[in-house]
């Protein structure tokens, strides 16, 4: 990619990774580097850094000269020179610079700036850094003062080892030396060699806005400092991704008009109504991917694109939307602002950002009839174009059924709403292939085109007679295809003519014909694609045609890959990822007819009163487990299946929005008791209607307030998570006259939560509004115990989350203080000995199932310096239940201090609640 040496230089040193390392490397890297740790972290306020070296760009060795000096805490200069291209930033208290001398020509940003996305160098790396880059890690800690720490995460990150006989540091074939005490690196990475100078004494700093014979253009500096700031970040997130994008968690959820699925792995949004509905659903559904798209094209590219050809990008951008807007459907243009509104974005930012492809280089082909093994149309479609700027990461493929107007199959991109890949419910699929003619605008957008056809067109005759009357842009060439009659025709357009080229017809750009085919490419991926179909002729299927777009067909910025099959109403998506183009990624087949069907126009929920009324059944049939023990424990835990009723209430205490009551499966001869109560936190959306949502079972502290439970499930429902906060029996509506349990009742109580526990499961599956396949159970310090040996029963739980409990309940009761003591005291009181309470413990010991819980689906919260339950009963349980490091988090607190982790552990379990797997 042109200039990606602007992001590349700020992690010279980083290659992700989570190696961990031993302290005397780390020792030995924080000495090597003591002169530019103040630097990095922001300790010094002053220096100077000269670079030069030889940087892959474009596949081929460029040279490139480096000059960075920071002067305060406001004022830094940046200078970048390459043979082809050229940037210096000037910045200052009062203003900002950003010059291309390859042009002669200045932009100078004057006035304020934004307060999250600007270049100020204090705090600037938090700004440049986040969470969809694996540099985070190094990010964070380069605001700590240890620069052991620091040390050892460049080394985990970076995968160095120290060669004793050269004294360098090496990963591979990559290495870095330090030379003068430090103060000078040089490396070689990849093939590209690079050496960096430091000197903590820059030149005395010039005016940021007096640039001698160069063309001046004065703009906002809040737009200056922004772009820059946020082309940057995405950058980061290109160049090294973090598992949050080379992986992003397969959630499955639901809005108003809209659905986000997985299917084989590739994300499906359905979307239907009004092109207002359409377009608030597809920003509800798709905000952080429709925002790294706009990063992606806007900002980066754009920052790109300026310095290559010294025009100020989003200005041409604007000046085509001009053009273009005249030719734009109004419908198309109110589904548009709907989508800008509902990310919260600048509707002209959004309006630009859809006329921007313009440039793509791609392939195509049709083949059918005596070409092909069954006679099937085939329908291949190659998208070349920009993977190195990250568009993969919002890759979407997106159902529509717009009210009044034929449904279809989008393969596109999140915050796109036009089509370059497609096909409709009336077997009419099409791709196109970029050609010259940029600039050439008054027309109707590519695109634009591509999408009315998809809504419009019913037949291929339709689809022409849509390009030849339609006013067009540039130079685009198509294949277009109809399932319903079996043919295909290539299409070669500009604004002044259009040329249909028929299935077997020579033409001079793409040679002779072949019969039953129509194929479009160009140059040595012609020939080779040709020869391909030549090969299979009659023998072509699924398998052979997704063969016929592998390298080099495709070029190495492959996109996507699509075939369609449109009689079938099938398509197969392939995308690229940040290692590989599409051509060698996995194809996921989709089912247009099917997916359609599944759209229903709901009509709004009916409201769920305390006069509504469920029949619920129970689920829970005990498996025969391997271990005797474990099985004597299910036994003392199991009931008789039956059905039972799910009804509602009104709060009185205004905790949660309805109360849900169901029997407890266990008869305690107290029917204040023995009827269950939930507290039910209800997912709304913007327009207060109930939601189709995940849901969770929250089971609270031991204390009678119930707080903890109770800001969990809030926390949750703010997230769109409907949550149910059981009152444990005894508890809350549960507790009769004769107040809380004494002695072996205790225990027994015990017993009764946690059947009423996964009872609670069944009950909330019942309601209508709940996704009943995401139904999860959270459990926090004697709530967690429950949760613990609930989740043993069986895998009934969608996911399991235990905070501040562990393993030994007697243990716990015998050594821990505050609360465990407080219980063990009412144990005793009620006349019950050390090995009664050791007996009636076991009975409901969550060690005796842990091995029964799904490690994948299980996470453990737990404070190093919890005295109430000790971290080793934590721990036991962990190794019990066969939990990864990952699923056991130490948080450093005490059993009451953990509170303030609160909202992160929110946002976790929100995460892997409402996946879908």
């Amino acid at each position: 990619m042109r200039f990606l040496f602007l992001f590349a230089i700020f992690g010279l040193l980083t290659f992700p990774s989570t190696r961990t390392w031993s302290e005397e490397p780390g020792l030995a890297l924080a000495k090597d580097l003591s002169p530019w740790l103040p630097c990095l972290t922001g300790k010094q306020n002053t220096f100077r850094v000269r670079g030069s070296g030889k940087i892959q760009v474009d596949g081929k060795l460029q040279d490139l000269r480096i000059l960075l000096a920071r002067h305060d805490e406001e004022s830094f200069d940046l200078e970048l020179t390459h043979p082809e291209y050229a940037v210096h930033f000037r910045r200052r208290v009062d203003g900002m610079a950003m010059a291309l001398p390859k042009h002669k020509v200045v932009y100078l940003g004057d006035g304020t700036v934004d307060v999250n996305d600007n270049l100020k160098p204090q705090g600037l790396t938090s700004r440049l850094i986040g969470n969809g880059t694996a540099l985070q890690l190094v990010a964070r800690l380069l605001t700590n003062s240890d620069p052991e720490e620091l040390s050892n995460a460049i080394l985990g990150l970076a995968k160095l080892e120290l060669d004793p006989a050269t004294n360098a540091w090496t990963h591979g074939k990559s290495q870095l030396r330090f030379r003068d005490s430090g103060r000078t690196i040089e490396g070689t990475i990849d093939g590209s060699t690079f050496s960096l100078q430091l000197d903590s004494s820059p030149e005395t700093p010039v005016s940021w806005n007096i640039w001698p014979e160069y063309q001046q253009h004065v703009i906002p500096r809040k737009d200056l400092e922004l772009q820059l700031t946020r082309g940057l970040r995405r950058g980061y997130e290109v160049a090294l991704p973090s598992t949050r994008l080379t992986s992003p968690p397969k959630t499955e959820r639901e809005v108003e008009h809209g659905a986000v699925r997985w299917i084989d792995g590739s994300r499906v949004v359905v979307l239907h109504g009004t092109p207002e509905e359409i377009g608030t659903a597809h920003g509800k559904l798709l905000k952080s991917e429709a925002m790294r798209c706009i990063d992606s094209v806007v900002y980066m590219f754009g920052t790109i694109q300026t310095i290559a050809t010294g025009r100020w990008f989003r200005d041409d951008l604007e000046q085509a939307y001009k053009r273009l807007s005249p030719h734009i459907p109004e419908r198309h243009k109110v589904e548009t602002r709907a989508l800008a509104v509902s990310l919260g974005v600048d509707q002209q930012l959004l309006e630009t950002t859809n006329v921007f492809p313009e440039l793509f280089h791609c392939s195509g082909f049709a083949l059918f009839g005596s070409a092909t093994k069954d006679g099937k149309l085939y329908h291949g479609r190659v998208l070349d174009y920009m993977t190195m700027i990250g568009l993969q990461d919002s890759a979407t493929t997106f159902i529509v059924a717009p009210e009044g107007k034929i449904p279809f199959a989008n393969v596109g991109y999140a915050g796109f709403i036009g089509s370059v890949s497609g096909m409709n419910a009336e077997k009419i699929s099409l791709g196109e292939m970029g050609g010259r003619g940029e600039g050439q605008w008054d027309g109707a957008p590519m695109a634009t085109l591509m999408r009315r056809a998809l809504e419009e067109c019913r037949s291929l005759d339709e689809v022409k007679e849509l390009w030849t009357k339609s006013p067009r842009t540039c130079e685009y060439y198509y294949v277009f295809a109809d399932g319903e009659t079996k043919t295909a025709v290539g299409v070669a357009a500009t604004p002044d003519k259009i040329e249909f080229v028929q299935p077997g017809q020579a033409h001079p750009l793409l040679g002779d014909g072949i019969s039953d085919a129509v194929v479009l490419s160009a140059g040595s991926r012609l020939e080779e694609l040709r020869s391909r179909v030549k090969k299979n002729l009659g023998k072509i299927d699924v398998e052979i045609a997704q063969s016929l777009m592998c390298r080099p067909v495709a070029m190495s910025s492959n996109l996507h890959n699509v075939l369609f099959v449109p009689e079938d109403g099938l398509l197969y998506v392939a995308n690229a990822d940040h290692q590989h183009p599409a051509a060698e990624r996995p194809y996921s087949k989709l089912d247009l007819v099917a997916l359609l069907k599944n759209i229903e126009k709901k009509a709004p929920n009916a409201p769920i009163e305390t006069t509504s009324q469920f029949r619920a059944r129970d689920s829970f049939q005990p498996v025969k487990d391997n271990l005797s023990d474990a099985n004597d424990c299910i036994r003392g835990l199991s009931w008789k299946p039956a059905e039972f009723d799910v009804r509602f209430e009104s709060v009185e205490d205004k905790h949660g929005d309805l109360l849900v009551r169901f029997p407890s499966a266990i008869e305690s001869n107290d029917a204040q008791n023995d009827l269950v109560a939930m507290e039910w936190y209800q997912a709304r959306g913007a327009d207060k209607s109930l939601l189709k949502a995940p849901a969770a079972v929250i089971v609270h502290e031991s204390g009678s307030g119930m707080t903890v439970g109770r800001l969990i499930a809030s926390g949750l429902r703010q997230k769109g998570v409907h949550a149910f906060m059981i009152q444990l029996p005894h508890y809350g509506k549960r507790r009769g006259p004769n107040g809380k349990p004494k002695g072996d009742q205790l225990v027994t109580a015990l017993r009764q939560g946690i059947v009423d526990v996964r009872r609670a499961h069944d009950a909330v599956a019942a309601i209508p509004v709940v996704d009943s396949k995401r139904i999860s159970l959270q459990g926090t310090s004697l709530g967690g115990f429950v949760a613990a040996t609930t989740a043993g029963l069986d895998p009934i739980y969608h996911r399991v989350f235990i905070l501040l409990a562990g393993g030994d309940l007697h243990g716990v009761m015998m050594n821990g203080k505050k609360d465990a003591e407080k219980m063990r005291k009412e144990m005793e009181q009620g006349g019950i000995t050390e090995q009664e309470l050791k007996d009636l413990l076991y009975t409901i010991e969550p060690l005796r199932l842990a091995h029964r819980m799904s490690p994948s689906k299980t996470w453990l919260f737990s404070g190093k310096y919890d005295d109430v339950v000790p971290l080793s009963h934590c721990n036991r349980l962990a190794e019990a239940a066969h939990l990864s490091e990952d699923h056991h988090i130490t948080m450093m607190a005490d059993h009451y201090s953990g509170v303030i982790y609160l909202p992160s552990i929110l946002g976790q379990m929100h995460e892997h609640m409402i996946e879908s797997e």
